[in-house]
């Protein structure tokens, strides 16, 4: 009872602190922004087979839809389905919240399937709740989190030896994002590395085929190019190895970011420490210590290749490091010498864990989502929403975050030009008495664009001013 009891509190403590994002007053990131429109677009047009320029997997963008229809969705006097920007923020935002506190139960029962020690169980269990990737990414839209989820969900199945369920479970991983391919080699570690998984391959592969076959299926069906075409133009480098002078520097970033994935800096390197010296005060069991070898091998290899590889140094990247981080130290954590104070050390440990998450939480992560970059993107919206119908917007740098705030009916017309020179040959072009308006960014340099303009013959007035959003007039002389 005392052990179900203390599980219970790790995860409502969790429920607590991700209920505690989810409520926070935050603008979607760029990528929740294009990923959420995608699922705004199921929820009130019905377009379930996601028609447009998207680079992902359907799974993270069908659960956000899903959530939309229960929780945002409502019809107005004439029975046109409309969702509030907020409204759908938070229904975006509910799924990945729930895998989160799920997330946390989850890792408590594998660790207790892996090292079978109820203690390192409830040590896996609170620093997943307290970890400051998962307190930054759960109350988020991004697909990285059903991708950790579900993984994490593949891995305590095979500890388990349900292999077709670890299969199906990592299939529904690669349906919420393609870099669940990263995670294959860990899963053949953990079969190949045991002489009595090793038949059980075939078991694994036959739901993962299946889900993959029904997911290039489904990419085929869609009225668009392919989910994997446009992620492989939009996220693979075009020089595959970083240039080797890079690579100290991107070892640094990797480090800068993984840092954080524990807990503060300084609790991330506390916990390594005292697993470090609880693995020689009193040495680990063969069992312990075989496992922690192979994820940490997982680690490295996967640091390895990012800072080698020119991938993007997204800060999300790091999220399938944190259930191998945690088990390590989680696993040792137990093993320090036991005495009359343990149970002492390990509340003051606990309190000190939840006391840091909630310092980090005040002060700010320098990890996460928008992290408030985009505030006051819905007074802008609602600004630009009171101009006259068909009023012509140009927007060069804001895409999918102002597209979802003015909403599924705007009735704009919103327009896009890379550069100063096609936007004002394009001004010029178009037959438009009406005013037209540019919207511009404070900290991105615009001048060119307005110099543009004006060289065109174009006139230019500031007409709204708030937050980083800056908002020109442009009017044809006379």
């Amino acid at each position: 009872m005392n052990r179900f009891c203390a599980r219970l509190l790790i995860v409502l403590l969790a429920g607590v602190l991700q209920f505690h994002q989810l409520g926070r007053d935050i603008r979607f990131h760029p990528d929740e922004a294009s990923f959420m429109t995608y699922a705004r677009n199921a929820a009130v047009n019905g377009d379930w087979l996601l028609p447009g320029a998207l680079d992902k997997p359907p799974l993270s963008i069908y659960l956000g839809a899903i959530s939309m229809v229960a929780t945002g969705l409502v019809a107005d006097d004439k029975g046109v389905l409309r969702l509030d920007p907020l409204a759908g923020e938070f229904a975006a935002r509910l799924p990945n919240v729930i895998m989160a506190i799920l997330l946390v139960a989850l890792m408590m029962r594998l660790s207790r399937s892996v090292f079978s020690d109820e203690a390192a169980a409830l040590a896996a269990g609170l620093l997943t709740a307290l970890s400051p990737y998962v307190l930054a990414f759960g109350a988020t839209a991004f697909t990285d989190l059903g991708l950790l989820f579900f993984s994490t969900l593949a891995w305590y199945w095979l500890e388990c030896q349900g292999y077709r369920k670890a299969g199906l479970a990592l299939g529904l991983a690669f349906w919420c994002k393609q870099q669940a391919l990263l995670l294959l080699p860990l899963v053949l570690l953990l079969l190949w590395t045991n002489a009595a998984r090793r038949a059980a391959t075939i078991r694994l592969a036959q739901p993962l085929a299946l889900l993959a076959l029904l997911l290039f299926v489904w990419d085929a069906a869609r009225p668009a190019t392919s989910v994997f075409l446009l992620g492989s133009v939009n996220n693979l480098p075009a020089q595959w190895i970083a240039d080797p002078a890079e690579w100290p520097g991107r070892l640094l970033e990797w480090a800068r970011l993984g840092i954080w994935l524990l807990g503060p800096p300084v609790v991330t390197l506390s916990l390594i420490g005292l697993a470090v010296l609880s693995r020689f005060a009193r040495g680990a069991a063969p069992r312990r210590t075989s496992h922690s070898q192979v994820y940490l091998l997982y680690v490295i290899a996967y640091v390895a290749l990012h800072t080698l590889l020119a991938f993007n140094q997204y800060d999300r990247y790091l999220l399938p490091l944190l259930p191998p981080m945690i088990l390590v130290v989680s696993s040792h954590l137990p093993a320090l010498p036991r005495g009359r104070l343990w149970k002492s050390l390990s509340l003051s440990l606990a309190i000190a864990l939840v006391l840091a998450a909630l310092w980090s939480l005040g002060n700010g992560l320098p990890i996460g989502g928008d992290r408030g970059r985009h505030d006051g993107i819905e007074d802008l919206a609602r600004y630009l929403n009171s101009k006259p119908v068909a009023t012509v917007i140009y927007d060069p740098w804001l895409g999918w975050e102002l597209g979802y705030y003015l909403g599924q009916w705007h009735d704009k017309r919103r327009v896009h030009y890379p550069t100063a020179e096609t936007l004002a040959e394009g001004a010029l072009a178009l037959d438009e008495i009406g005013d037209r308006y540019l919207v511009a960014l404070v900290d991105h340099g615009h001048e060119d664009w307005i110099a543009a303009l004006k060289t065109a013959g174009f006139v230019l007035s500031l007409d709204y001013e708030q937050n980083r959003y800056i908002v020109y007039r442009i009017s044809r002389p006379g």
